[in-house]
């Protein structure tokens, strides 16, 4: 539930931002935007700044951001099966040290979750006021991470919620098929049964760039590209960009493939509380899609291009 909480920041064409999780793929996208708009900032990778060990306080205390964005997280869904005491070092301690830092300086803090703390076993998008019922050892521990960002009374917060992340950076579904289509003839196995919202990390971190900018309410936000598809529409999308064959891309069960993860099978977010705060919602998939979509391409053939 959204905390009626305004905030007061920094001048925004001032303001000096600090970002941990600095190698992953959104925050590259999210550094590619400050560097558009010729903002400061620092961003750490793992080697730099470990959130799990508590010294990363000091650490962050002593750059003196105003703003801090954790997009360090622990990501391996099916890892979080087999070790969750790890999963929940990152995304539990790391998210608690994270928010401590934030309100021993404070400054704003806005922390990236996931729609994995839902149950995905609905049909209808998920709201703020939805049941949080995650059903992995990654759902739990993202939703432990929330909880502990939460529990800092005086730290202003934003929460965004994501899931199906894509972009230019690091691995995702997008580059997979692409890079899949683009190197051999091969029909391409997708998951037909699996509803989401596939998200641009490029438009996440836009709307990273307004919440920052702005004096929304602290709470919980549903950050997801609007729209909902399949992974298979995602994948047909992909190959119509490409102008290659759809008929490639072939439609099967998640029962095809057996997984220790209990995936969510709906898991489209409701979005309606950006404009309650005066913010525009995320665009369409496929027009954010669009967008991204040279980016992609031009870092799979690179990618090619050095095997």
């Amino acid at each position: 539930m959204v905390q009626v909480q305004r905030v007061v920041v920094a001048a925004f064409e001032k303001m000096k931002w600090a970002i941990t999780g600095g190698s992953g793929q959104l925050a590259r996208s999210l550094v590619d935007l400050l560097d558009q708009e010729n903002l400061p900032y620092r961003a750490w990778g793992h080697s730099e700044l470990d959130i799990t060990d508590i010294s990363c306080i000091s650490k962050i205390e002593e750059y003196a951001p105003d703003l801090l964005v954790n997009c360090a997280a622990w990501t391996n869904v099916e890892g979080a099966e087999e070790t969750p005491q790890d999963a929940n070092m990152v995304n539990k301690t790391g998210a608690a040290n994270i928010a401590l830092a934030a309100n021993s300086l404070g400054i704003p803090l806005i922390h990236i979750s996931t729609d994995y703390v839902f149950s995905g076993s609905g049909s209808q998008p998920w709201s703020l006021e939805s049941k949080t019922e995650p059903t992995s050892a990654y759902g739990i521990s993202k939703l432990l991470g929330e909880e502990g960002v939460k529990s800092q009374i005086d730290l202003r917060y934003y929460i965004l919620r994501t899931g199906w992340l894509y972009g230019e950076y690091g691995k995702n579904f997008a580059k997979t098929i692409v890079k899949k289509v683009l190197s051999t003839d091969d029909s391409i196995n997708v998951v037909n049964d699996q509803v989401g919202q596939p998200t641009s990390t490029k438009n996440l971190a836009n709307q990273i760039l307004q919440v920052a900018n702005s004096d929304i309410p602290s709470g919980i936000y549903h950050a997801t590209n609007s729209g909902e598809a399949t992974w298979w529409d995602f994948a047909r999308e992909l190959v119509i960009l490409l102008g290659e064959d759809i008929e490639r891309i072939v439609s099967i069960s998640s029962e095809a493939f057996p997984s220790k993860v209990r995936r969510p099978k709906y898991s489209v977010l409701d979005h309606s509380m950006w404009s309650k705060v005066g913010i525009d919602e995320m665009q369409d998939w496929r027009l954010a899609l669009k967008e991204i979509f040279p980016e992609i391409r031009s870092a799979v053939e690179r990618e090619l291009s050095s095997v």
